[in-house]
């Protein structure tokens, strides 16, 4: 398991004790203590700094996604992002970051876990080793390419979309 991973695990997993009010305040927990515990669905805001936009497009993957869990959704969708900027022209791919935002600190954390370099990008198939070594499955991402084109398509129109999954098939 890369660092990358066990970090995103480990805020996951403090997000969802902090928000199902299991995480202890002193001698007693945030519920005894009257507070009432957020959604265990606000977990995903637990992603922080350059990663912080980019939580609901995560929740969204790891929740519609069978298996796909926060650090892999990270990591998948920081992938295919990396292969559309590999692909695309820049000011295409700018479009793209403007839609989803958060876009390019998916691709940082890819970098930081692997990502070949840009040269190295020629289609889906250059990320697979990557993603195996992640546990992240070919049906899993033949499951987040559609997704990530629904999100480009709902933050930056259908063009911007066409042309994104044009740039990763």
């Amino acid at each position: 398991m890369t660092t990358t991973t066990r970090l995103a695990t480990a805020l996951a997993i403090g997000g969802l004790l902090t928000g199902s009010g299991c995480a202890k305040t002193g001698s007693s927990t945030q519920e005894s203590a009257g507070e009432v515990p957020a959604p265990v669905a606000a977990a995903p805001s637990t992603l922080s700094g350059a990663l912080a936009p980019a939580s609901g497009l995560i929740s969204s993957l790891s929740s519609s996604i069978p298996g796909m869990s926060q650090a892999k959704a990270i990591l998948g969708a920081g992938s295919i992002f990396g292969l559309a900027k590999a692909k695309m022209p820049s000011d295409q791919f700018s479009q793209v970051t403007n839609a989803v935002p958060g876009s390019q600190a998916l691709v940082d954390e890819a970098v930081k876990a692997g990502l070949p370099p840009a040269d190295q990008l020629t289609g889906l198939s250059s990320l697979t080793p990557v993603l195996s070594k992640a546990g992240i499955s070919p049906e899993m991402t033949s499951q987040l390419v559609p997704a990530l084109g629904k999100a480009i398509s709902a933050g930056g129109g259908q063009s911007v979309a066409d042309a994104f999954l044009a740039a990763v098939r």
